[in-house]
């Protein structure tokens, strides 16, 4: 009945050691694919304001995702209906975007940033903006691509090694 026990205990051990090697490998595909949809409603606005020339929250509220980036989304609307300004709205969203997406401080304080200045500016400005944004997140981009690629599967092993080591002691 012991033995069966710790057989158990070291079951579960390795699980849930395995399930958090998960987790924060997930953290490294959620955080790429958020950046990827976030460059995608970056052209989005520049097309938007190059060719319909409509305001930024009409532009918002028309642009549709089905994604982790809905979240970042729906938290902009809810602000600027409580009648915040659009560069307060963002900034406020940007810093609700959960730690479980995986951005980094210099990637929420870049997203933040865009979102103050946006609007601020005659059309041309806010295209130059909208590129400048769209190239300096595409290196943040392609740094994040291979991360997760170096250390995804990393996560997964070292959660999953760590577990059977420990249960290994334990036994």
């Amino acid at each position: 009945m012991k033995i069966l026990i710790k057989l158990v205990g070291s079951l579960l051990l390795i699980a849930s050691s395995t399930a958090m090697g998960f987790v924060i490998s997930r953290k490294l595909s959620m955080r790429v694919r958020f950046l990827q949809q976030y460059l995608q409603f970056v052209s989005y606005i520049e097309t938007e304001i190059r060719y319909s020339q409509r305001i930024l929250s009409e532009i918002i509220n028309e642009y549709k995702n089905e994604s982790e980036f809905q979240f970042f989304l729906t938290e902009i609307k809810e602000n600027l209906k409580s009648r915040a300004s659009f560069s307060k709205a963002w900034t406020d969203s940007v810093h609700k975007i959960p730690n479980s997406y995986g951005l980094l401080r210099q990637e929420k304080e870049l997203i933040s940033e865009f979102g103050q200045e946006l609007g601020s500016t005659d059309i041309d400005g806010q295209i130059a903006l909208c590129n400048l944004n769209r190239s300096l997140i595409n290196s943040i981009l392609d740094a994040a691509k291979e991360e997760k690629t170096k250390k995804s599967k990393l996560y997964f092993m070292l959660g999953t090694s760590f577990g059977i080591c420990i249960a290994v002691i334990l036994l």
